[in-house]
C-alpha cells in the first residue's frame, strides 16, 4: 500500500481525488490545499499550513502536486530529497536548468519522478487509432487560435508545450535538428511560430502555430507507411487514406475510413502509469520516459524562435 498526499487547488485536488478512487493498493492520506498566490497550503483535515506541519513528507511515500508556486517548487524539492516518488506538472518547474536538477535528484534518491501531461484530451482516442506508430515518416501540426475578448486562449508556451507532447507520444526518438522562426504581433512574446524538426528515426515534423489567427483550427496529418491520417482536435473526426494494392480496375488504390475519436482524459492513465513503476521499482526513468522531454523540447523552440526576432531586430 502506498501513501498519497496531493497538493493544489480545490478543483485540481477532487479531480486527481476522483481519478485515485479507480487506482489500487493507493491510499490518499492528505490533501492540501493552495490558497491563491499565497505560498503556502492548508491541509483539508487540518486547516494547518503546510509550513507549520513538519511531518508533511513523513506522512506519504508519494506526492501528487498539481499547483505552480515557489512553496511548490521547494517541495517537490525537499519531497525529491528525502526520496519521496513525486508526481508533478511543468508549471512546478523554474527553468530548464531545474529540469536536470530534478531528474538528477530523483535518480540519487532512486524514486520515480513523473511529469504530468497537459495535452489534448484527444491523444488517447488518436493513439488506439495508430497502430503503426514505428512507421510514422512525416507529421504536420497546425494549431491556430483566434484572440478571443479577454485576450488569447494560449500563451505561447503553453500551446508548445501541449503540442510537443503530442509529438513526443507519437514519436520516440531523439531529434537531432531544429530549424524555428517566429513573429510578434501584439506583445514582445511570438505569437506566430513556425518550425522544422527531424528526428534520429528519420521522422520530420513540420509545426505551424499562430495564435492571432482569423479562426480556431487545430489539425494533425500523419504520413505513414502506405497511409495519410488526419485528425482534427476541434471536431474529433479522423480520416485515414489507405493506399491498396488491387487487380481490380475498378475498385479504387485508396480507401478511404472515416471515424469519430472518443475524447478521453488521461489523468486516469498517467496516475496509474506512475504509481505501477513504483510498484515494480525500476530503474532510473530516462528523460524521454519521465515526460520532461515535452518542456525541453519547447525551450529549446523557443530559444530558436527568439535568436532569430533577435536578429531581425
Amino acid at each position: 500500500m502506498i501513501n498519497v498526499g496531493i497538493i493544489g487547488s480545490l478543483s485540481a485536488v477532487n479531480r486527481h481525488t476522483n481519478a485515485l478512487s479507480k487506482v489500487q493498493d493507493i491510499r490518499i492520506i492528505s490533501r492540501w490545499l493552495s490558497v491563491g498566490m499565497q505560498e503556502f497550503a492548508l491541509e483539508s483535515d487540518t486547516g494547518r499550513h503546510c509550513s507549520e506541519s513538519d511531518n508533511i513528507l513523513e506522512k506519504v511515500d508519494a506526492l501528487i502536486i498539481t499547483d505552480a508556486g515557489t512553496f511548490c517548487n521547494r517541495l517537490a524539492i525537499a519531497a525529491l530529497r528525502n526520496a519521496r516518488h513525486v508526481f508533478l506538472y511543468p508549471s512546478v518547474v523554474l527553468s530548464v536548468n531545474e529540469v536536470y536538477h530534478f531528474t538528477q535528484l530523483a535518480r540519487e534518491a532512486n524514486v520515480i519522478l513523473k511529469c504530468g501531461r497537459t495535452g489534448n484530451t484527444g491523444i488517447p482516442g488518436l493513439l488506439h487509432a495508430l497502430p503503426e506508430l514505428n512507421a510514422i515518416s512525416m507529421i504536420e501540426l497546425q494549431h491556430y487560435s483566434k484572440i478571443s475578448h479577454t485576450g488569447k486562449t494560449y500563451s505561447t508556451s503553453e500551446a508548445l508545450l501541449g503540442d510537443m507532447e503530442i509529438i513526443n507520444r507519437l514519436i520516440h526518438a531523439r531529434v537531432i535538428s531544429i530549424k524555428a522562426k517566429g513573429l510578434c504581433m501584439l506583445s514582445s512574446q511570438p505569437e506566430i511560430i513556425n518550425a522544422r524538426l527531424e528526428f534520429d528515426n528519420g521522422c520530420a515534423v513540420n509545426y505551424n502555430c499562430n495564435l492571432v489567427a482569423a479562426q480556431n483550427e487545430f489539425l494533425i496529418t500523419i504520413v505513414a507507411k502506405n497511409k495519410i491520417l488526419k485528425y482534427n482536435f476541434i471536431t474529433n473526426e479522423f480520416t485515414g487514406w489507405h493506399l491498396q494494392r488491387t487487380e481490380n480496375q475498378n475498385e479504387s488504390p485508396i480507401f478511404i475510413e472515416s471515424i469519430q475519436v472518443e475524447q478521453t482524459d488521461s489523468l486516469y492513465h498517467d496516475l496509474s502509469e506512475f504509481f505501477s513503476l513504483i510498484h515494480s521499482n525500476p530503474a532510473f526513468l530516462s528523460m524521454n520516459d519521465n515526460g520532461f522531454e515535452s518542456y525541453v523540447l519547447t525551450d529549446r523552440i523557443l530559444d530558436k524562435v527568439m535568436k532569430t526576432l533577435i536578429q531581425c531586430a
